[in-house]
């Protein structure tokens, strides 16, 4: 460009009027679905549940777009939160003709099949936007969902994937596969693994807790590979024939040089074990340390702080060698920041200082309720970085 030019053209910006920027700006933010007249809109729309921070409407948010939908599971889900923010401070949100805020996210109690919610946006000169969900209601448990993670391992995630579902890995070598836990889904996981791989397929299982051995009953006859730390917790009916109990440093070979390294990491259960696959730099680490929110230290079971926290130390120095590594978590749908690459080692560190700083006084965790069963108990939960913990204050230091 002629610099004689581009000077002229510096010059002619330099003299636009401010009303004339005002109109441009306005012209910028209704190409963006907002109402010139009266700005009325939303700036965005989040639905959730107790147990699951987001759930995934269709399409994604756009101001511009006024109808939306999204898919719950019946069995677990009977309410949804809806949190719509508007686009302008002043402009009224109502749900169904009740006022909401973001400080007060309206309840919807749903009923099987379609439930339409109407959110209206209203600004203070009387214009007004319509936007509405629709949220379905349907039996998801019977349904899987799969991802590819990386070449010959797979996430099957049960209740088609809808929070708070359950993950387990298939895991393939040359010889045979290993599929990582068996979720509590009432789908056919079984068949759902055949379709996958057409090698002999074994069971690792990362833990005793109901929602990782729920489908273990499919597998019968299958080699099933689990501390025996953890036994207790099986169904007293279930053949443990098949089973090898493994420990630290056992290894399992799946051929091609795939090999799944047992690492014990007691704590949230005390056969809590990952398996470290180091050709695909890959831990699937089930509950051990959480999945990216908190991990539970209040289940009997669970060792002291202080013995968890000795127990990281010994896996940090198990990942040190590692430059990246990815988590295959028990729970995919916790992980607040996807932990791949340094995340995950960051985790561990992070769940190790918080581990530290408990037993020092520094962090005092916020009293909280959870339940075993139908009895109530109460904890305490605290986080540090990335990880979190919900921890019993009265078993904190080991028992002598």
């Amino acid at each position: 460009m002629d610099p004689e030019v581009a000077i002229m053209k510096i010059r002619l910006y330099r003299m636009v009027p401010a009303a004339l920027l005002t109109l441009l700006a306005g012209v910028c933010l209704a190409a963006h679905g907002q109402d010139i007249k009266g700005g009325a809109g939303l700036k965005s729309l989040e639905l959730s549940t107790d147990l699951s921070p987001s759930i995934k409407i269709e399409p994604a948010f756009v101001s511009s777009v006024h109808a939306y939908s999204a898919l719950v599971d019946s069995t677990t889900v009977k309410s949804v939160r809806i949190n719509p923010v508007p686009l302008l401070k002043q402009d009224a949100v109502t749900i169904n003709d009740a006022e909401v805020s973001p400080a007060k996210p309206f309840k919807a109690d749903l009923r099987s099949g379609e439930n339409t919610i109407a959110i209206s946006v209203a600004s203070p000169n009387q214009n007004s936007v319509q936007y509405t969900v629709t949220i379905i209601q349907k039996d998801l448990s019977g349904q899987y969902k799969t991802e590819l993670v990386q070449n010959g391992i797979w996430r099957i995630s049960d209740y088609a994937g809808f929070p708070p579902n359950q993950d387990a890995y298939l895991i393939e070598g040359s010889a045979k596969a290993v599929l990582i836990d068996t979720t509590m889904g009432k789908g056919n996981l079984a068949q759902l693994v055949k379709n996958l791989t057409s090698l002999p397929v074994e069971v690792a299982i990362t833990h005793g807790h109901g929602d990782h051995i729920g489908q273990m009953g499919q597998f019968a006859g299958t080699v099933v590979y689990m501390s025996e730390k953890d036994k207790g917790m099986l169904p007293a009916t279930l053949d443990t024939s098949k089973f090898q109990w493994v420990k630290d440093g056992d290894k399992i070979d799946l051929g091609g040089g795939r090999m799944l390294e047992v690492i014990d990491v007691p704590g949230h259960s005390a056969g809590s074990i990952m398996f470290l696959d180091s050709a695909g730099k890959t831990l699937a680490v089930g509950d051990a340390i959480g999945s990216g929110m908190y991990v539970w230290k209040f289940i009997p079971g669970s060792s002291s702080v202080a013995e968890y926290g000795d127990t990281l130390k010994k896996l940090e120095s198990r990942l040190a060698g590692f430059d990246a590594l990815t988590f295959l978590t028990g729970h995919h749908w916790q992980e607040r920041v996807p932990l791949a690459g340094a995340s995950g080692k960051q985790m561990v560190a992070d769940m190790r200082i918080l581990c530290e700083k408990i037993i020092s006084g520094e962090i005092v965790g916020t009293a909280t309720s959870a339940s075993i069963g139908a009895r109530k108990i109460n904890v305490l939960t605290a986080s540090y970085g990335l990880a979190g913990m919900w921890y019993d204050p009265s078993n904190i230091q080991a028992k002598k």
